[in-house]
């Protein structure tokens, strides 16, 4: 059975996304102390923003598991890292240690295949491209952005929108990222953001 740590988080990460995160209960530290010694990936799970992480008893089904790419110590013990997201994965099963770290027992599941940006889906990404414009803080994390694949821009914008996790979950649970490409073109042109969908 394949086992692995969990930090339920509401900064919510599919494959390929980054994130910066404050690591500050001592379980979550110790976790990712590990994490960095061993060179093993955890798990991070979806939750609401207004879900304190030391009520956490479910997490939705599929979490993603992650990779440190760099890590700081910072003011008052706690530690700043940057994680990418490497794959989907079911969760089993969920078990909280003494210092309220989750453990959970997971099961593979399907990353989304590449799909090309055509005619039809190429305004998701220029929509997300001046998204990121606007937004610093978040393209600064991708250097090289890939704004020709349809699946990687989906998973951008399902990182950022403030969707419900049901739905979120719901999305990626489909084998492709097409289900997402129509969702966000409808979301888009109902938002009057684009005209003329064919």
């Amino acid at each position: 059975m394949n086992t692995i740590a969990l930090l339920p988080h509401s900064e919510h990460l599919l494959p390929g996304g980054r994130l910066n995160l404050i690591i500050a209960r001592p379980c979550d530290i110790r976790m990712v102390t590990e994490a960095i010694a061993s060179n093993h990936p955890f798990g991070l799970g979806m939750i609401d923003r207004n879900t304190p992480r030391e009520t956490v008893a479910k997490i939705p089904a599929i979490a993603t598991t992650v990779i440190i790419q760099d890590f700081n110590a910072i003011t008052g013990g706690f530690l700043e890292i940057i994680v990418e997201g490497t794959n989907k994965v079911s969760i089993l099963d969920l078990t909280m240690a003494h210092d309220n770290l989750l453990t959970a027992t997971y099961a593979p599941h399907y990353n989304w295949p590449s799909i090309g940006i055509t005619t039809e889906n190429k305004i998701l990404a220029d929509k997300l491209k001046l998204l990121f414009i606007s937004m610093p803080e978040i393209s600064q994390r991708y250097p090289q952005p890939n704004y020709q694949d349809a699946t990687w821009v989906c998973q951008r914008w399902l990182e950022i929108l403030p969707i419900d996790i049901k739905q979120k979950q719901c999305l990626i649970h489909h084998p492709t990222a097409e289900i997402t490409i129509h969702f966000l073109l409808q979301l888009l042109q109902d938002h009057n953001l684009i005209n003329n969908l064919k």
